[in-house]
């Protein structure tokens, strides 16, 4: 506090008289949408990989981490119009590229798109491609009930048609999300409990 002229001037430090002070807020909230560019941008590239063929396994977990930090970000007051706006921009180009995602991803598993040899995502079902033998999904379905009964689960007659659909719907999924390659079900017993596992041939 000083005077001059006559008058009581008082000196507020941090902020410019212009009123341009930046505060603490508006640096947190510049962190915040700075790593959420970087980690928007990183699941990209992870989707990228798998619908190229380059990654096994969607990547779910980078996804979910992703919507809880924009979820967390609305919650919160963002400081200035222009970083509210880089926020609002950010999440809206999240939605849509999962909405792009899921739709691509069901595409594939209902059969609308499938992938080439070389693991690629395209649209279109492939053409005469049967992802496994129905007489192979029948006696693997038949070595499964006996494998339940072999534990001392249940396992009756009955049941067979359902474990066929199941296999099936099941080897459709694998062999879309394996470039169209076969599917074979090899069934075990492991540590008193009946075993199914696939594998792409």
């Amino acid at each position: 506090m000083k005077r001059e002229n006559g008058r009581l001037e008082t000196s507020l430090q941090g902020f410019s008289r212009g009123g341009k002070g930046t505060t603490v807020a508006d640096e947190s909230s510049k962190e915040m949408l700075d790593r959420l560019e970087i980690d928007l941008a990183a699941l990209k590239h992870e989707y990228d990989l798998f619908f190229n063929g380059k990654r096994r396994a969607e990547p779910m977990k980078e996804r979910k981490e992703l919507e809880t930090k924009l979820l967390a970000g609305s919650r919160r007051a963002i400081v200035g119009n222009a970083d509210q706006l880089r926020f609002n921009n950010l999440s809206g180009r999240y939605w849509t590229y999962a909405n792009l995602w899921t739709r691509t991803v069901r595409d594939l598993e209902e059969g609308r798109s499938h992938r080439d040899p070389g693991g690629n995502v395209k649209r279109g079902s492939r053409v005469g491609a049967v992802p496994v033998d129905r007489e192979h999904i029948d006696r693997t379905a038949e070595a499964l009930l006996e494998a339940r009964r072999s534990c001392g689960l249940a396992g009756d007659p009955s049941d067979i048609p359902s474990l066929r659909e199941t296999l099936y719907a099941r080897a459709m999924e694998i062999s879309a999300s394996g470039g169209g390659r076969k599917v074979e079900f090899v069934v075990s017993v492991e540590e008193g409990k009946p075993k199914v596992k696939a594998v792409l041939r």
